[in-house]
């Protein structure tokens, strides 16, 4: 009888697997044991690193749990002395579809690979890290995080300057001081590099004081500037118009024995440029020729601008020629650019013509740059129609008008006081998808109240109000003169205050204020609006 039942049990097992149809049963790729499910969370993380440490990768990804930040911590913890079973656990868990890996995470696997010196990846999420931050305030969650991190698994402190590093490049001055401060009170010092991005990070962004005090930290702490620290410093002084500084800074890292580079001496160069004095560019061109450093293209066409610079465009020409004579240069569209503006700035249009065709001839293309220049030298000269002929050839130069080049015609045409034909312009901005800029309304409102169409200005003004247009000191003087012009002195009164408010109250519009009020004789206002310049310094 036994023997009868196993028969049937064996029929019947095979009348199912024969029936049953494939497509009605579960993939094969996603069948999993059926102990998997029930595993706590200690005994996954305990498989996890297992099979991590013995690089079975792929067994990990076919295990059935889902990726979250507390098994992630967990297994980063676990396997902290492990760097590359951290890594490769970390490229699964950022694979995922439903899941990234937290700051919290980002912060801990930096630390493991910075500690097993695997600078390379930690670079790569470092830079992953801060691209999630947007701002200093966010930027600095991210420093708390990594000095936690530090504190609780005594991880490397490496990080710190690499951090600092990151910050800088990416633009994020604050966080970046942050660290740099940071760490000098903890008694770590930056290395050169990290400090050499964070001077030069400051340069760009215009912040010249802080980048003499970071250089003045820098060396009491005892961090020995660099070549690269001296033509970052050189660069710094030359922006902000302290070139006498700038060379003493360049005999002292002579003293020193750097030998100034190339990039040393243009910083030099166009600090006299900005200046306007020739013979201090003169002057380190024969510094430069003492020394034996070549001038390559940029310092040829740093001189050319420097002459430009103050008019001698003789002199300016003549630095070009030379150029060209050198056989090993590749003559570029910068050179010509300089001096074509420079043309067009004076109003020499058919000097500035020659250069162009000069250019052509030699092969050279035209650039937006030199385009901009020859619209804005015939607008100056009145010659619209000129200009917007060349807008129109630019296409044939595979160039594409801007903001600058419309913005330049709209005013060319505001000057001449064809409103109409400004307002065309505008409209063929908006056709191009370039979106009109404060610069766009407040050349129309200038225009508009320049032919004294101060209604329509007025409804213009309205309108951007309406619109949310964020308006500028510029936008509200512009305005004011229109009520003043008017004699509507309630409605300048207004809006004075409204200029008040928003900080607004240059000295321009000051002067407009009182210059319109005497005009209408309202004495005591004008009294009222001397006494708010002297409150406020002006």
């Amino acid at each position: 009888m036994r023997k009868s039942t196993t028969i049937n049990s064996t029929k019947a097992l095979s009348f199912f697997f024969t029936h049953q149809s494939i497509h009605t049963s579960p993939p094969l790729s996603q069948w999993k044991p059926r102990h998997e499910y029930k595993l706590t969370r200690p005994d996954l993380v305990d498989r996890i690193c297992r099979l991590l440490v013995l690089r079975r990768h792929d067994a990990v990804s076919n295990l059935s749990f889902d990726f979250s930040d507390d098994v992630v911590d967990a297994v980063l913890v676990k396997l902290r002395l492990n760097p590359n079973a951290c890594l490769e656990l970390f490229k699964l868990a950022s694979k995922q579809q439903k899941y990234r890996p937290d700051i919290k995470s980002y912060c801990k696997i930096v630390h493991i690979l910075s500690k097993g010196r695997m600078f390379d990846e930690t670079r790569v999420y470092l830079n992953e890290l801060v691209g999630f931050v947007k701002n200093k305030k966010l930027g600095l969650v991210v420093w708390v995080e990594l000095v936690k991190v530090y504190r609780e698994f005594s991880f490397s402190p490496t990080v710190f300057d690499m951090i600092m590093k990151v910050y800088a490049k990416e633009g994020l001055t604050g966080c970046a001081l942050h660290v740099f401060d940071e760490m000098s009170k903890s008694g770590r010092v930056p290395s050169l590099q990290s400090c050499n991005s964070l001077l030069s990070s400051l340069v760009r962004n215009g912040e010249l004081y802080t980048v003499f005090v970071v250089y003045e930290q820098m060396v009491r702490v005892g961090i020995v500037p660099d070549v690269f620290t001296f033509t970052i410093m050189v660069d710094a002084c030359c922006r902000c118009g302290r070139v006498g500084k700038a060379f003493e800074l360049v005999k002292e890292m002579e003293g020193l024995g750097f030998e100034p580079n190339l990039v040393t001496y243009h910083c030099l160069i166009n600090g006299y440029v900005e200046l306007g004095d020739v013979r201090g560019v003169e002057g380190v061109l024969e510094l430069m020729e003492h020394r034996g450093v070549s001038m390559n293209a940029v310092t040829y066409t740093l001189v050319i601008k420097g002459y430009c610079k103050v008019c001698k465009m003789e002199e300016a020409e003549k630095v070009l020629q030379d150029m060209k004579q050198v056989p090993s240069f590749t003559m570029d569209e910068r050179a010509y650019g300089v001096l074509i503006d420079a043309y067009c700035r004076n109003g020499r249009m058919d000097e500035a013509l020659r250069m162009k065709d000069e250019m052509l001839g030699l092969g050279l293309e035209m650039n937006l740059f030199i385009c901009n220049s020859i619209i804005n030298g015939y607008c100056k000269l009145g010659q619209v129609h000129e200009a917007e002929g060349l807008v129109i050839s630019m296409s044939s130069w595979k160039l594409k008008p801007d903001s600058y080049t419309y913005n330049t015609l709209l005013d060319g045409y505001c000057r001449e006081g064809h409103t109409t034909e400004a307002f065309s312009i505008c409209d063929k901005m908006i056709e191009e998808h370039i979106e009109p800029s404060i610069v766009t309304y407040n050349t129309l409102l200038k225009g508009l109240c320049r032919r004294g169409a101060f209604a329509d200005a007025l409804q213009l003004w309205h309108l951007l109000l309406k619109r949310g247009v964020a308006l500028n000191e510029v936008s509200y003087g512009i305005i004011l003169d229109v009520f003043l012009k008017m004699e509507n002195s309630e409605g300048a009164l207004m809006l004075w205050k409204h200029v008040l408010a928003r900080g607004f109250a240059t000295r321009i519009v000051f002067k407009t204020m009182v210059n319109g009020l005497c005009r209408m004789g309202r004495i005591t206002e004008v009294e009222e609006i001397l006494e708010k310049m002297k409150e406020l310094d002006y």
